[in-house]
C-alpha cells in the first residue's frame, strides 16, 4: 500500500502546479487560494513561484536536495562502473562511495564525506542508485576464472565459428555426427534442507546429510545434435577403486578415481577412447 505522503503527490499534475503558478505571478489568486483550487501542496507551490523561468518550465522543477556530484560527473562515473563490469572487475558498494570521494576532492566540489575515511557516506549510495536505477542495479557475480574471461573474447569466437563454418561446408556433417561433451560437478551432500516442524525459540535446528561438507563428482556427458548419449565418465574423489560406487549408474558407464576428483589429461583421453 503506497504510503498518504505518496498518494498526495500523485493527486496532482504538472499542468495543475503550471495553472497555479500562473494564477499567482498574474494576481488573480493568493498562494493559499490557488493551491486549494488546483489541488497542489501550497509549500511546493510558493517554493517554484519564486523560481526564475515560465510556469511551464518551473513546474517541471524538482524541488529538494541537490546531489553533490553534477549531472556530468555521475554520467562519468556510470560510464567506468560499466568498463570496469565488462572487464569482469564489478566494483563494490565501498569501492564506489571512495570514487565518489575522489571525484569531488579533484573537482574541488564542496562536500559532507568523511575526510577520515575518504568515503562517501553510506546514505549516498542509495540515493545515487535511485537515481539512475534504470541504468545500475546491484548484482551476486557469477566467479569466473581468468582463463576464460581472457580466452572468451570477440576474436577468439569469430575464429571458431569461421572455422566451424569452413568445416561444416567441406565435410557436410550430419546432426548424429555432431556431439557436444562437457563436464559439471555434482555434491553429494545436499546444499539446502527443506523446512521442519521445531520447538520456537531453539537456538539451532539440525538435519542429517552424509557429510556436513560435500564431496564433488565429476561427470563427462556427452550428447550428439540428432539426440544420442553417449554412456557418462564419473570421476570420484578417492584413489583406491571401489564397485561400490558404480551401481545404480547407466548401462555402459566409465568410472575412474581421482584424489581432486576434477578431470585430468590422463582422464580425459581415457574417456575419448571411450567416446571413439
Amino acid at each position: 500500500m503506497a504510503s498518504p505522503l505518496k498518494q498526495k503527490r500523485k493527486q496532482w499534475s504538472e499542468k495543475d502546479m503550471e495553472n497555479a503558478i500562473g494564477s499567482v505571478r498574474n494576481q488573480n489568486m493568493g498562494y493559499l487560494a490557488a493551491a486549494r483550487a488546483y489541488k497542489v501542496p501550497r509549500s511546493t507551490l510558493f517554493c517554484l513561484c519564486n523560481t526564475e523561468g515560465p510556469p511551464a518550465t518551473v513546474s517541471k522543477t524538482k524541488l529538494g536536495k541537490r546531489p553533490i556530484l553534477s549531472a556530468e560527473l555521475e554520467e562519468e562515473l556510470i560510464r567506468y562502473l560499466l568498463i570496469m563490469d565488462q572487464k569482469f572487475f564489478g566494483l563494490t558498494r565501498r569501492d564506489v562511495r571512495s570514487l565518489a570521494f575522489q571525484l569531488a576532492k579533484r573537482n574541488n566540489i564542496p562536500h559532507p564525506f568523511s575526510l577520515l575515511r575518504e568515503s562517501a557516506g553510506k546514505d549516498w549510495f542509495p540515493s545515487f542508485m535511485h537515481r539512475h536505477k534504470n541504468t545500475l542495479s546491484l548484482r551476486k557475480p557469477t566467479g569466473t576464472s581468468l582463463a576464460r574471461a581472457v580466452g572468451f573474447n570477440k576474436e577468439n569466437v569469430t575464429e571458431f565459428f569461421d572455422l566451424l563454418e569452413k568445416t561444416m561446408a567441406e565435410r557436410n556433417y550430419g546432426p548424429h555426427q555432431i556431439y557436444n561433451v562437457d563436464e559439471s560437478g555434482l555434491s553429494i551432500v545436499q546444499s539446502r534442507c527443506p523446512e521442519v516442524v521445531s520447538l520456537r525459540g531453539k537456538r539451532q535446528v539440525g538435519a542429517i546429510t552424509s557429510a556436513e561438507r560435500g564431496s564433488l563428482i565429476t561427470i563427462v556427458m556427452c550428447m550428439s545434435a540428432a539426440g544420442d548419449f553417449v554412456p557418462p565418465m564419473i570421476i570420484f574423489p578417492r584413489k583406491k577403486a571401489s564397485d561400490q560406487l558404480k551401481k545404480g549408474a547407466p548401462p555402459g558407464s566409465m568410472f575412474a578415481f581421482h584424489p581432486s576428483g576434477w578431470i585430468q589429461t590422463d582422464l580425459f583421453t581415457k574417456w575419448f577412447d571411450h567416446f571413439l
